[in-house]
């Protein structure tokens, strides 16, 4: 009995210190380089899109789960020629700002653009030199953030009001 309880009491012992260190592991949304999504876009005139997201951030990771990760998003994306790049608001990475064009480090960058809810989605406009066409903090269903690329891809945020073109079935 005495072998029976050690054994178990070495296999929960074991299962916890395992248990504990994947909880204290960083998650890999940050481990793609956002620099080249940024220069591509700022070479080939892409509208750009910058999530700007914690590691702790629970609506950061429903979007990633819920949206990003979709095929469907991915194909939406590349269809409208937009890129998207995830910023940590505490990293530490040098990143190129759009507007400024300067680099800087990434909680820099979410201070300048003053990002203080999580996520934070700001879209750059290619066409007047990568300045905030428009900032939406909080969580963006998938439907609604597929709609927004269709309207970003299509130019209407050129003509008319994202309200106005879903009002009208998606058109300018």
């Amino acid at each position: 009995m005495k072998k029976i309880f050690g054994f178990v009491f070495l296999f929960i012992f074991a299962y916890s210190l395992i248990s504990c260190e994947n909880t204290g592991k960083k998650s890999n949304k940050f481990a793609i380089d956002p620099n080249p999504i940024i220069e591509d876009a700022l070479k080939n005139k892409k509208i750009l899109i910058l999530i700007f997201e914690s590691e702790t951030c629970q609506y950061c990771e429903k979007l990633h789960r819920e949206v990003l990760s979709q095929p469907d998003f991915k194909e939406k994306k590349i269809k409208n020629n937009i890129n998207i790049a995830i910023i940590d608001v505490n990293g530490d990475r040098m990143v190129i700002d759009p507007e400024t064009k300067a680099k800087m480090e990434e909680s820099a960058l979410a201070l300048s653009y003053r990002v203080t809810g999580y996520p934070t989605i700001i879209v750059f406009d290619p066409k007047d030199n990568f300045k905030v066409l428009f900032y939406q903090p909080g969580f963006i269903p998938k439907k609604d953030f597929m709609d927004i690329l269709d309207y970003l891809g299509s130019g209407c945020y050129e003509k008319i009001k994202f309200e106005k073109y879903t009002e009208k079935g998606k058109k300018c």
